[in-house]
């Protein structure tokens, strides 16, 4: 969202165009000013486990519009005892098919508002917990009708059926049919009669049923369940007629009223894990089945529908996914010893139980494993999302200003002043989508279904699985101290206990000791990352990253408190290089950490605060930063030591400082016992030099008017001369780089390129002549990451390390930070047979064609290559 008027319209340029100093104002979007959202009043939703079918692992899940009390009021007025007003938001998330709408007038709430006592449908979604090489199968059934509670054929039956309750709903936010996206209604831009197509016309509103298919985001599984983004489907709603995908091939066809395409081309020509094809799809209902042979992870669902996902996402559909290991130490594959932070909820437990407090019904003081997803939302006074609806918003220019003519597209007297695809005319003279926004950034920080929580800690260890839930923004976290009066970091006074090390025979001899120290910012003890445990655990704080060897046989690191009374760790802190930089997670990454809130003073305030930009990221040192009194907090925990003893890792200590608990206390993060899952692979077959580009217009010159206005030079083409420049960016892509060393540009509509064969090991190295930085998630595997350089030569400008890794890299993953001008490289086997994707996890790059089709083996079809 940084203005790209003339002076910024250049690939040269917007490398640079970010510069700034000091916070920055808050971000623009909705009627609804981020200032006026009272900050820290309602508690951090602890997300419920969902309950299956009650058959084995089986689930049938639906995915509905809803309204969420997200803002201050409604029931958490209940909980907190005070009286704010603001409204509902209105969201689509999953839930059990068969669950009535929401109701929480019991609580305080409303008719149809979430969260509810008496329906698991919530946003973000409840979590499901699976049992690592354990089978978990679900329906994914789209559920986008009236009234889907009552509508049978959508797979509810609460209640009588009434004629409009089946019908289908339209989607809540702006869809950009310019798009490559999925286009049920078949009509493309070049006369094709097919879905999964730039559309051939324009409208702001698209009024038909929406498309969904389900991705588990990490997940190891067969292509026909891995949620294929052309293999989506309509919901089976009764004001729809299904037609052919191929329709008659009649060019003159049209689409009647009520007349879609309601599956994906791709739907039902997916194979299975075995490499057989999968009729899993029909009917509204997509018939997926996940087997869980992975190592324990932390896993997410969320829709993946063509050209949509930045829009589906963004109204809410997402969830933890967790894979636990039975067999192993605290069930996490890669642990040897120590004992973690719990519990965590299971299923069974309602919304009371797990969110309120004893005295009022529930157990909420005795969890300290929480899954915790951060996303960024902007509202309308109505309460309603608000997401842009046209070009204009991301140049930060009016789309009805004060100087200009306006044009075709958006009347008025708008500052942008070009034509736009999508209509036949304006075809030949622009190739810029007029709603698409090139990335997305909003003011107010929601944390999991609520703004600014709040969560009060008791003195102990804690557990948070942290998720960038973000459609475009990276997170930089840290946790300072916070003076609640002043608003200012402080330090505090923390108490601690311990004991002299046996220097002969390992472990620890003597009583214990107390000590204090000042304290103004807690580390985060990161363990894992998306696909397992780490191998060793690294402690960050703001500016520093260091792996913890533990010596098993000196236990050395009972002597961690030292280093909070010499800031210094006894094997010396290492510095991440850039001051400004905390943990660090890009859009869909996971970091699993835990927090040490053991010893501090009754009533202190931690603030989760956020340093990474309001803008398109490209690393730390940072141009920018983010706005200090909205998107620059997260989050706040406030210590309260009567929650101590609620839960059986909680540390039971005599006045002598006995630990009378050692079976079941949660162990100090530097006292755990990792060696991570086995990370080595063998040498790789064959290396790939793909690259990530961003793209200007080849059709659309612009230049800057006295006014101030942007202004398309008619009859020109790029290389534009005159003073004129391309617009952009009109997209970004992927590619690869051919024998000759050119980059080649990969649409999704090109033939595949990348082909591994069934089993093989490659290492892909991922160029990015960007202006940004960019998560890559590529689905089916785990990988590690092996390195980053730079281009031409030299060390990584992004990593200052000597292999270009961050200290947390060290893991397997499923999403790598890919830095402008760096080679990022990461290794992987592609096991399973099938036909995936890459892509960017900007969700507007990935909707925009930064995502690629790769094929295992050979059995995709032949049409793709």
């Amino acid at each position: 969202m940084n203005k790209y008027k003339l002076s910024r319209l250049s690939f040269a340029i917007i490398m640079g165009a970010f510069t700034a100093s000091g916070a920055q104002a808050h971000v623009p979007g909705g009627t609804l000013n981020p200032n006026d959202i009272p900050k820290y009043v309602t508690p951090l939703v602890i997300p419920p486990v969902m309950n299956d079918t009650g058959i084995g692992d089986d689930y049938d899940i639906g995915m509905r519009q809803f309204q969420q009390q997200i803002l201050p009021g409604g029931i958490w007025n209940t909980l907190n005892g005070r009286n704010d007003s603001f409204p509902p938001t209105t969201v689509w998330s999953y839930g059990p098919a068969t669950d009535p709408r929401p109701d929480s007038r019991s609580l305080g709430g409303g008719r149809n508002v979430a969260p509810a006592p008496n329906s698991q449908f919530n946003y973000p979604a409840y979590t499901i917990e699976a049992v690592k090489d354990t089978n978990t199968t679900v329906d994914w059934i789209n559920q986008l009708v009236r009234r889907a509670d009552r509508c049978r054929a959508v797979g509810g039956n609460i209640g009588t059926e009434r004629a409009n309750d089946c019908k289908f709903i339209k989607h809540i936010l702006p869809v950009d049919q310019t798009l490559h996206w999925a286009n049920p209604k078949a009509r493309c831009d070049k006369g094709e009669l097919r879905t999964d197509c730039h559309g051939q016309t324009q409208s702001k509103n698209y009024n038909g049923p929406v498309p969904i298919v389900t991705h588990v985001h990490g997940a190891h599984t067969g292509a026909s369940s891995d949620g294929y983004t052309e293999g989506w489907w309509l919901p089976n709603a009764s004001n729809i007629s299904c037609v052919p995908r191929d329709v008659n091939g009649d060019p003159s066809w049209r689409p009647a009223s009520g007349e879609y395409v309601c599956e994906g081309t791709i739907a039902n020509l997916l194979t299975d894990r075995d490499g057989f094809n999968d009729q899993n799809i029909g009917n509204g209902v997509g018939h997926f089945e996940y087997l869980n042979d992975q190592p324990s992870a932390t896993l997410w669902y969320h829709d993946h529908s063509l050209g949509m996902t930045r829009l589906n996402v963004y109204a809410g559909p997402a969830g933890f996914w967790l894979v636990r290991d039975p067999s192993a130490v605290s069930g996490e594959t890669g642990m040897q010893g120590g004992i973690l932070p719990g519990p965590a909820p299971i299923a069974g437990e309602d919304l009371v139980t797990t969110n309120f407090p004893a005295d009022m019904g529930g157990s909420r003081e005795k969890y300290r494993e929480i899954p915790v997803v951060i996303q960024d939302r902007s509202f309308n006074t109505d309460g309603s999302l608000w997401y842009p609806d046209n070009r204009a918003f991301f140049d930060e220019l009016n789309v009805e200003g004060t100087a200009g003519t306006g044009n075709e597209q958006y009347p008025g007297e708008g500052e942008l002043q070009i034509k736009f695809s999508g209509n036949n005319a304006q075809d030949k003279v622009s190739d810029i989508a007029p709603i698409w926004n090139p990335e997305a950034f909003f003011n107010t920080m929601v944390v999991n279904g609520t703004t600014w929580p709040e969560l009060e800690v008791a003195p102990s260890l804690y557990r948070f699985r942290l998720l960038n839930g973000t459609n475009a923004r990276w997170l930089s976290l840290s946790l300072p101290v916070i003076d609640p009066v002043t608003e200012q970091t402080t330090s505090v006074i923390k108490d601690h206990w311990y004991r002299e090390i046996n220097t002969r025979r390992g472990g620890y001899k003597g009583p214990w000791m107390p000590y204090q120290v000042p304290v103004d910012e807690l580390y985060m003890y990161q363990i894992g990352t998306e696909q397992a445990l780490l191998p060793k655990v690294v402690a960050v704080k703001e500016g520093k990253a260091t792996q913890l060897n533990y010596n098993p046989e000196a236990w050395a690191f009972e002597q961690m408190p030292y280093m909070e009374i010499n800031n210094q760790l006894i094997i010396g802190e290492t510095d991440q290089g850039f001051d400004g930089q905390g943990l660090l997670i890009g859009p869909a990454e996971r970091a699993d950490v835990i927090v040490d809130f053991r010893g501090l003073p009754n009533g202190t305030v931690i603030r989760m605060l956020n340093n990474a930009p309001d803008s398109p990221f490209g690393g730390f040192p940072a141009d920018e930063l983010p706005d200090a009194a909205t998107t620059g907090q997260v989050m706040q925990f406030v210590v309260n030591h009567a929650l101590l003893g609620n839960s059986p890792t909680d540390e039971d200590r005599s006045r002598s400082g006995r630990l009378r608990n050692p079976d079941t206390a949660a162990t100090s993060p530097w006292d755990l016992m990792l060696t991570g899952v086995e990370s080595s692979l063998p040498t790789p077959s064959i290396t790939r030099e793909m690259v990530l580009l961003e793209e200007e217009s080849k059709l659309v010159c612009v230049s800057e008017d006295a006014a101030g206005n942007l202004v398309q030079e008619m009859g020109m083409l790029p290389p534009c001369d005159l003073g004129a420049v391309p617009h952009g960016p009109q997209s970004a892509i992927l590619g690869t780089i051919d024998d000759a060393g050119t980059s080649q540009g990969q649409l999704w509509s090109d033939p595949i390129s990348t082909n591994p064969a069934i089993g093989a090991v490659e290492d892909w190295k991922l160029y990015n002549f960007s202006a940004d930085a960019h998560p890559i998630h590529v689905h089916l595997v785990k990988h590690k990451v092996m390195g980053r350089e730079a281009i031409g030569g030299g060390p990584s400008v992004a990593v200052l390390t000597p292999n270009g890794l961050e200290a947390w890299e060290y893991g397997w993953k499923d999403t790598v930070n890919t830095y402008p001008g760096d080679i990022t490289t990461i290794r992987a086997e592609f096991d399973l047979p099938g036909l995936y994707v890459w892509h960017c996890h900007i969700v507007e790059h990935e909707d925009n064609e930064m995502m690629v089709p790769f094929c295992v083996g050979d059995v995709c079809p032949d049409k793709l290559f």
